[in-house]
């Protein structure tokens, strides 16, 4: 459905979060993004409030495979949640990706 997206991995280290839980994914769709996918993302990054959450709930979840030389490939099925900061330029809005608890 794209053919890159950036995607950075962060970690929360607030008290009495599981290890799944602490890992925070943000993900910027930045080339050949797929005719499908783009009008999707463009409205979820132009909502706000309930209205965006309810447009992130309509998408179905992605797979992201990332290829990291030094910790190999990594599968990664999520969804997509709003965007907290909204620009013009689609390839630079930076999405949260939520995984499934268990």
């Amino acid at each position: 459905m794209c053919g890159r997206v950036h995607v950075t991995i962060a970690r929360d280290d607030r008290l009495g979060l599981t290890q799944r839980e602490r890992r925070c994914l943000r993900a910027r769709f930045v080339d050949r993004l797929h005719p499908d996918l783009q009008p999707e993302l463009a409205e979820l990054a132009r909502r706000r409030g309930a209205a965006a959450r309810r447009a992130a709930e309509r998408l179905d979840p992605i797979v992201v495979v990332i290829d990291d030389p030094l910790t190999g490939r990594e599968r990664i099925e999520a969804r997509i949640d709003p965007p907290q900061v909204r620009r013009a330029y689609l390839g630079d809005v930076e999405f949260a990706l939520r995984e499934p608890l268990a």
